[in-house]
């Protein structure tokens, strides 16, 4: 009898072919039909360091999309060449949504900065959804005379080749900011191009260097030591956070509105239903108190841009920095 039954349930040679087929066939099916995005983590690439501004605004934001997503997100960070390295990691990525890139203003200076990309910025990226908006601040050494941005202009141009601007690398908008300023001003001041972000800040307190456009909360130290002002910001308008600090266009320079972003990207034909989750997602991050409270305290305002929205303005921006960029005449480094 027991040899009866092990014979009865023992699948033939064609059966047991025809059953491993249909398990590899469903193994290698898409997702079934009514499965909701996301249901594994997600992958976020920041193409800068551990710690750095991105870095930071980053990890705040994907902890607070994590929540309304309801899975694991994971933030990798890949700096290199400008934020090329990371950012190439995504273009080649599969367009499922599950690796997305956390972008900068830099996606939109590259591609006249770094005219041999191995990605094309617009035709391998669905701008997913912007995020924030971070105005940069005219920071300028204590001695330097003046309390105002005219009567500092007055004062360099009275004093021509005694002053210099710095930033954090050639064709970072750091340093467009400050090209942009020296151009519309016209003034006459060098540039100095700094690798450690820290040192440029420590070396504009002790007049090293005599301008320097930076975020806010890494110049309030400075600021509140005494050794530098702070004269106006690169907004469309002042922060709830800094009202008290006029927008260059209100110090005196029409159309200086240059503050950096950062935006949630995905790889090119990643399916427009996922696009949308994280779309929807994201604006829900935008409109929570919780997060807005934690990222205004680092300098940074909320701005929610749509997807289309987003694309719209990532093309103009990149036809912005290029023209700032000739100006500038600024090449890789």
């Amino acid at each position: 009898m027991p040899m009866h039954w092990t014979l009865l349930f023992r699948p033939c040679a064609a059966l047991r072919k025809a059953v491993a087929f249909a398990a590899l066939a469903i193994c290698a099916s898409p997702p079934a039909l009514g499965e909701v995005y996301p249901t594994r983590s997600i992958r976020i690439i920041v193409p800068y360091s551990g710690g750095s501004g991105a870095d930071i605004t980053a990890r705040q934001t994907m902890a607070k999309l994590a929540e309304f997503l309801g899975q694991n997100i994971i933030v990798e960070n890949r700096p290199g060449t400008s934020a090329i390295v990371g950012t190439d990691v995504v273009a080649k990525a599969a367009p499922d949504g599950y690796t997305l890139l956390f972008g900068v203003t830099q996606h939109a200076i590259n591609p006249t900065l770094q005219p041999k990309l191995p990605y094309d910025t617009l035709n391998d990226f669905l701008p997913v959804a912007r995020v924030t908006s971070q105005p940069l601040y005219m920071g300028v050494n204590a001695r330097v005379p003046g309390n105002s941005v005219t009567d500092v202009i007055a004062h360099i141009k009275a004093n021509t080749g005694k002053y210099n601007y710095a930033s954090t690398g050639i064709g970072t908008s750091i340093h467009l900011a400050g090209a942009y300023f020296v151009s519309h001003a016209g003034l006459a001041m060098s540039h100095v191009p700094y690798t450690n972000a820290s040192q440029c800040i420590v070396d504009l307190g002790r007049g090293e260097v005599q301008v320097l456009f930076y975020t806010y909360s890494p110049l309030l130290p400075q600021f509140q030591s005494g050794h530098i002002k702070i004269l106006a910001s690169t907004g469309a308008k002042r922060s709830a956070w800094a009202s008290d600090i006029s927008t260059m266009e209100e110090a005196g320079m029409p159309g200086f509105v240059m503050p950096a972003w950062h935006g949630v990207f995905a790889p090119a034909n990643t399916p427009s239903d996922v696009v949308g989750v994280l779309e929807k997602a994201l604006a829900k991050v935008a409109d929570d108190l919780s997060y807005r409270k934690l990222i205004e305290s680092t300098g940074t305002d909320i701005y929610y841009a749509s997807s289309q929205e987003f694309d719209v303005f990532l093309r103009a921006e990149i036809q912005r920095f290029a023209a700032i960029l000739k100006d500038a005449e600024a090449k890789p480094q």
